[in-house]
């Protein structure tokens, strides 16, 4: 159904029809159809609307919410086989002031709404076998931040985090002179409701659900591992599922964890030191004697080998037995955290190796499937096909018949790619690169594995690989390829 919500300042609110004849699935509304037509003096605010399915009734509906003075008004649509069922009431006892602003999660229904005294309301919709009801929850934000005003609320995509935008509140009865306007965010969720939302994750997108990612990454900077929950969940999902996205998550939570265990530098790199070497810019030849300024630089020099002989003497003082044993702790306590850096990294490249190949093997089926015999295209087909097969560990039958059949399509030719410097062959040994026998170095494009001979290029968000841009030389099928998120972490390429 499809139609436009519309409120008044005096109260009513309409579904006005709009006309949508291209879009499939859809009927128009031949005339408007009326939610609430009381003219009660309440002007209607932050209309939302949710889609939801209905589990009594067993078919879709949708969820229409209003901020109407202190109340929410809600409407429940429901299109069965009678008709359309318009079910609407009123949620009072909310706010002892008038509703500044409202948000809704699209996933399960929640509401949240706000006024300006600093409370905050929970509203969980609970269907019932008709319609449905509300209950609600108070979220005080003195509690959490103190005294303040709120000005603006909003939800995050997964219903992670709340964001709210806070002013100071009164102190001792008086309003604060100035304003400064802050946001303010409060976790939803906990980490255990995030992993498992992750987990059980119908979008399989990471990029899509950040703000679950990071209530994850959080828990693992703190405690410094991977709960054994989530780690041994996580490994059933990739051994029953074929879905490349538990193998994304898995490098999200290795690269998290490598992150966490790093020795973090006792110095902030990049804040200037100030002990600066001091030169001494002695005077031209017709200014003074050079002899006296000799003669100062000596006697420096002699106070300084004192003063240092001094320090030493005083450390030899000491008892060497402490220093020797604090230096063989740092080192065998060194040791085991190397030995452990060196251990997920090894997980790391292998996972990386893993999602790098199951991508091969995609960009190879499109070759197979849009190209005629012995057909050059922009992407190193014949490469890509001999990093598959040499790795004598790699064992993947899928990959193999693939290959044996584009093999027979180009009929013994290579098509190499050359360097535009120098115009060698550049071998496709390595994912990330290209190196020809001069030594130019080519970073390739992770998409199409093709090397990226041009100064402009294109990163994901988090800068694992780069891509190129598409050309105007390029079949449909290559730009498709080249509109895909980031194979590691499911962020678009800018």
């Amino acid at each position: 159904m499809s139609g436009l919500i519309v409120g008044s300042a005096f109260g009513p609110v309409k579904i006005l029809p709009v006309n949508l004849k291209a879009v499939k699935g859809y009927f128009t509304l031949r005339q408007p159809v009326v939610l609430w037509q009381e003219m009660d003096q309440l002007p209607v605010q932050s209309i939302k609307c949710i889609p939801l399915y209905h589990p009594y009734q067993k078919c879709s509906c949708s969820l229409v919410v209003a901020a109407r003075g202190s109340y929410v008004f809600w409407c429940l649509l429901l299109i069965s086989k009678a008709g359309l069922n318009v079910h609407n009431s009123h949620v009072t006892g909310l706010h002892s002031l008038p509703i500044v602003s409202m948000t809704a999660d699209k996933q399960n229904g929640t509401v949240y709404t706000c006024s300006s005294d600093g409370k905050v309301r929970q509203l969980i919709p609970i269907f019932t076998d008709v319609a449905l009801k509300f209950e609600h929850q108070l979220i005080k934000l003195s509690e959490v931040f103190g005294s303040v005003r709120t000005h603006g609320i909003a939800v995050s995509p997964c219903g992670a985090y709340l964001a709210v935008i806070t002013t100071e509140g009164m102190t001792n009865g008086l309003h604060p002179v100035n304003k400064n306007y802050l946001v303010q965010f409060v976790t939803l969720k906990t980490f255990e409701e995030a992993a498992a939302q992750l987990l059980e994750s119908s979008v399989q997108n990471l990029f899509r659900q950040v703000d679950l990612t990071d209530l994850v990454r959080w828990k693992i900077l703190k405690d410094k591992h991977i709960p054994q929950f989530l780690q041994e969940a996580l490994d059933k999902k990739v051994e029953s599922c074929g879905s490349t996205y538990f193998w994304r998550f898995k490098l999200f939570l290795l690269r998290i964890l490598y992150q966490s265990m790093q020795k973090t530098p006792s110095e902030i790199m990049w804040r200037p030191s100030h002990e600066d070497t001091k030169i001494l810019i002695s005077d031209s030849p017709g200014m003074g004697s050079t002899e006296d300024d000799h003669q100062e630089e000596g006697t420096s020099k002699q106070a300084s080998k004192q003063s240092l002989c001094e320090v030493s003497k005083g450390t030899d003082a000491g008892d060497p037995a402490d220093d020797t044993l604090a230096h063989s702790s740092d080192i065998v306590g060194h040791e085991p955290m190397e030995e452990k850096l060196l251990e997920i990294q090894a997980q790391i490249e292998a996972v990386e190796m893993h999602l790098t190949r199951e991508h091969m093997k995609r960009v190879l089926g499109e070759v197979y499937l849009h190209t005629w015999i012995t057909e050059n295209t922009s992407i190193p087909t014949r490469g890509v096909c001999d990093f598959l097969m040499s790795d004598e560990g790699y064992d993947d039958r899928t990959a193999r018949v693939l290959i044996g059949h584009i093999l027979k399509k180009m009929n013994k030719q290579t098509f190499p790619e050359h360097c535009s410097l120098c115009k060698e062959i550049l071998p496709f040994t390595d994912r990330k690169q290209a190196v020809c026998s001069n030594g130019h170095i080519w970073l390739r494009c992770f998409l199409t594995y093709q090397s990226c001979q041009s100064l402009v290029y294109r990163r994901c968000l988090l800068h694992d690989s780069i891509a190129r841009h598409p050309t105007p030389e390029d079949p449909e099928w290559i730009k498709r390829l080249l509109q895909g998120p980031c194979t590691f972490c499911d962020s678009p390429v800018f």
